[in-house]
C-alpha cells in the first residue's frame, strides 16, 4: 500500500496533539483527517471509511464505549493506533488483545508514530489477506473436485450454491462418471448442516437382499443431517413403497439421491414408482456429460496430473500439446471417472519425463484414432500387412509398460490392463525374455 492510497483518521480532543500526528504522518506522504471526539470519529468512519486510526483510549462523545471497539466492529480491516498515557498501559495492552494493532505511550517521537502506524497498516493489511485466502480455500474445499469454468458447470455450481441453503429433496441425475457425488457432497459441504453428518447409502452396491436393513436401519443417523441416496434407480421395486413410506413418516432436513439412469423414462418403462419419483424430484439437477463441457478437459487433466504427481511424490508433470488436442478430442463415454484413470495411466507410463505426450494415454489413442472417411489413413499401392502393424503397435505398448514400471511385469501388466499370464505370453512372443524383473516383480 503506497503512502498516497492511506488515509487515517486522527481523534483526539486536544488540539496540539491532533496537529502533531497530523503533521507527521502528513510529511511521510499520508492523508489525514481530524476529529474532535469520539461520536463526530465514528459519523466520519460511516461517511468514509479509512485504512488507519489513530486515537486516545477512551474519547469523549463515544457513548462511554472504547472507540478502537466501535471501529473495529464496523470496519474489522481498519488498523487502530493507541495513543496512551503511561498510566494507561494496562489497559491499552488489554485493547491490543481485542483487537487494536499497536499503541504508542506519550510523549513520543513523529518518526516512532510514522513506524508504528506504517508496521500497523501492513499488519493488518497481511491479516485481511490471509483471511480472503483462507476463504477462498474454504470455497475450493466446499467445491472439491467439481472443476470446471464452462457455462454448463458453472450452472450446476450455481444450483449447488441455491438448494444447498434450502431443506427438501434434490435429485441428481447424470451418466456414470459425471460426478453426482461429489454434486451432493458440495450440496452438503454448504449447507447450515455441514457439521452434521452425511449419510450415504449406496443402492446399488448393496445387494438386494441386504438393501433393506442397510436402508432402514440407517435413516435415523440422517435425522439432523444429509440423507444420500446413491443410485437410488437400483432400489428394488418391492423396496421403494416401503421406502417412500419411511422418508413420510421421517423429518429430514436433506435428501438429496442420485442416478446415472433417467428416472422419468425409468417410470414410463414401469422399473420406478411415480410416487417416489415425485417425492425425490423436488429440485433436480442434471451433471452434464463430459463431452459437452470439452473446455473443461484441459483443466480436469492439469488437475488430475497434479493430484498423481502428489500422490506419488513425484515432480510436477504436465500434459504436451498434442496429447491435450488428443483429449480434447476424445468422447469419453466414461466421463471424468474415465479421465482421471487415462491420467493416472499417463503419469505412471510417462516415468521419469516431465511432460505426457500423447503416447502416455494409449487407452486414448487406440478410440481417438483418425477418421478413415477424411482421408487421415495413408495406404500405399500394394497395401499394409494388417496383423504386423497391429504387433508393431502392441510391441511398443508392452515396451514402454516395462520402461515405466523398470521391468516389472506385475505392474506392467496392471498398466495394460491384462492378466499377468498374458501379459508374461505375449512378451515371450516378442522374444524380449521372460526373466526376473528387477524389482522381483513377475
Amino acid at each position: 500500500m503506497k503512502p498516497g492510497d492511506v488515509r487515517i483518521l486522527v481523534v483526539d480532543d486536544e488540539g496540539p496533539m491532533r496537529q502533531l500526528v497530523r503533521s507527521a504522518l502528513g510529511d511521510a506522504g499520508h492523508a489525514v483527517d481530524e476529529a474532535a471526539d469520539g461520536r463526530t470519529a465514528l459519523a466520519m468512519l460511516r461517511r468514509s471509511p479509512y485504512d488507519a486510526i489513530v486515537t486516545g483510549l477512551r474519547r469523549p462523545g463515544a457513548g462511554g464505549e472504547t472507540l478502537f471497539d466501535e471501529a473495529l466492529r464496523l470496519f474489522p480491516g481498519t488498523a487502530v493506533l493507541l495513543l496512551t498515557d503511561p498510566a494507561d498501559i494496562p489497559s491499552a495492552v488489554d485493547a491490543v488483545r481485542r483487537g487494536a494493532c499497536d499503541f504508542l505511550p506519550k510523549p513520543f517521537q513523529p518518526a516512532e508514530l510514522v513506524l508504528r502506524v506504517e508496521r500497523g497498516l501492513e499488519e493488518t493489511r497481511l491479516k485481511q489477506e490471509n483471511l480472503r485466502m483462507r476463504g477462498e480455500l474454504e470455497e475450493r474445499q466446499r467445491f472439491s473436485g467439481l472443476v470446471g469454468g464452462s457455462a454448463p458447470m458453472q450452472d450446476v455450481c450455481n444450483l449447488v450454491r441455491l438448494v444447498a441453503r434450502k431443506t427438501g429433496t434434490v435429485l441428481v441425475e447424470g451418466e456414470p462418471g459425471t460426478g453426482k457425488e461429489l454434486v451432493a457432497r458440495a450440496i452438503h459441504s454448504n449447507s447450515p448442516r455441514k457439521d452434521q453428518p452425511l449419510v450415504p447409502i449406496r443402492c446399488g452396491a448393496t445387494p438386494p437382499q441386504l438393501l433393506g436393513e442397510e436402508l432402514f436401519g440407517r435413516l435415523s443417523e440422517a435425522r439432523h443431517g444429509t440423507l444420500f441416496l446413491d443410485e437410488v434407480s437400483r432400489v428394488p421395486i418391492d423396496l421403494q413403497l416401503e421406502l417412500l413410506r419411511a422418508l413420510g413418516e421421517r423429518e429430514f432436513e436433506l435428501i438429496i439421491a442420485t442416478s446415472s439412469t433417467d428416472l422419468a423414462s425409468a417410470v414410463q418403462q414401469g422399473g420406478f414408482r411415480s410416487d417416489l419419483y415425485d417425492r425425490l424430484g423436488v429440485i433436480p439437477i442434471r451433471v452434464p456429460p463430459l463431452r459437452r463441457r470439452r473446455e473443461d478437459i484441459p483443466l480436469l487433466a492439469a488437475h488430475f496430473v497434479r493430484k498423481f504427481c502428489a500422490d506419488r511424490s513425484l515432480p510436477p508433470k504436465q500434459v504436451s500439446h498434442d496429447a491435450l488436442r488428443l483429449l480434447v478430442a476424445h468422447d469419453w463415454p466414461g466421463n471424468v471417472r474415465q479421465l482421471e484413470n487415462a491420467v493416472e495411466t499417463a503419469v505412471s507410463l510417462s516415468a521419469e519425463r516431465p511432460l505426457l505426450d500423447p503416447g502416455d494415454f494409449p487407452a486414448v489413442a487406440r478410440r481417438t484414432g483418425p477418421d478413415p472417411d477424411r482421408g487421415e489413413i495413408e495406404i500405399p499401392e500394394d497395401g499394409v500387412h494388417f496383423n504386423a502393424v497391429i504387433s508393431d503397435l502392441e510391441k511398443r505398448l508392452i515396451l514402454r509398460s516395462l520402461e515405466a514400471t523398470r521391468g516389472n511385469k506385475k505392474r506392467a501388466a496392471s498398466l495394460l490392463h491384462l492378466k499377468r499370464t498374458t501379459f508374461v505370453e505375449k512378451l515371450r512372443k516378442l522374444g524380449t525374455g521372460t526373466g526376473p524383473s528387477p524389482e522381483g516383480g513377475d
